[in-house]
């Protein structure tokens, strides 16, 4: 079908946030000595991913969490947070393809945005990438005041997209994302198609089938 619009989640759908999370994780644990010397990074990198799953992550509870494992690294939610977010943008780079799929989109002139959970460092994400004047717009959730799945976020995004408010129009949107539960369920749930980047997962049993299943957006050119 045609799409009158295109609607992204940014972390893993648009930019590649696995690697600038292990990038973050690996400089934490080679500056802890207490956590290099218990155990391997190999299996440092195991915990590390548990404390996010399905690719977000609540940095309060991490650093609780690692405060549990080893007490002598401080609880400390805000320098946490400044070094979680700032170390990954250091180590952040775009999908491959991404940037031509997004480019492509502007020279057609298709509407489209981001849409994410997260704050004002989702904008620094986009500077780092030399993105942050080419999308039109991105919708963060804490600035907003929703959170995905949360149906007044992405009812929000429509009124970005100038592209009409029926269901019709809702039906001819196009969200991607790499989350089952805020991505696809949100959109599905407003009445948006969906497509679900993979990231080397299983779709889970208990979230809403995707309409698409792909590895990346580059994927989608076929769809243009």
């Amino acid at each position: 079908m045609n799409y009158k619009g295109f609607l992204f989640d940014l972390d893993d759908t648009l930019i590649d946030r696995k690697n600038a999370y292990e990038y973050m994780y690996k400089i934490f644990y080679d500056s802890h000595k207490e956590i290099s010397d218990s155990m391997s990074w190999k299996i440092a990198k195991e915990f590390f991913w548990s404390l996010s799953p399905n690719g977000a992550a609540d940095q309060k509870k991490s650093i609780e969490a690692i405060n549990k494992k080893w007490p002598s690294i401080p609880n400390d939610p805000i320098g946490f947070k400044k070094f979680y977010f700032e170390t990954m943008i250091e180590g952040l780079n775009p999908l491959p393809n991404s940037f031509k799929f997004i480019k492509k989109l502007n020279t057609l002139g298709i509407k489209w945005g981001i849409v994410t959970n997260g704050d004002h460092y989702q904008f620094k994400k986009v500077k780092k990438v030399g993105w942050g004047k080419i999308i039109p717009f991105l919708l963060a959730s804490d600035i907003y005041g929703a959170k995905k799945p949360d149906p007044m976020i992405y009812h929000e995004a429509v009124r970005l997209l100038d592209i009409g408010k029926t269901k019709k129009d809702y039906s001819e949107i196009l969200f991607i994302g790499d989350n089952p539960y805020t991505d696809i369920l949100g959109a599905h749930n407003v009445g948006m198609k969906t497509a679900w980047i993979k990231m080397g997962k299983n779709y889970p049993n208990d979230a809403p089938y995707p309409d698409l299943i792909i590895n990346s957006v580059e994927e989608l050119f076929d769809l243009l």
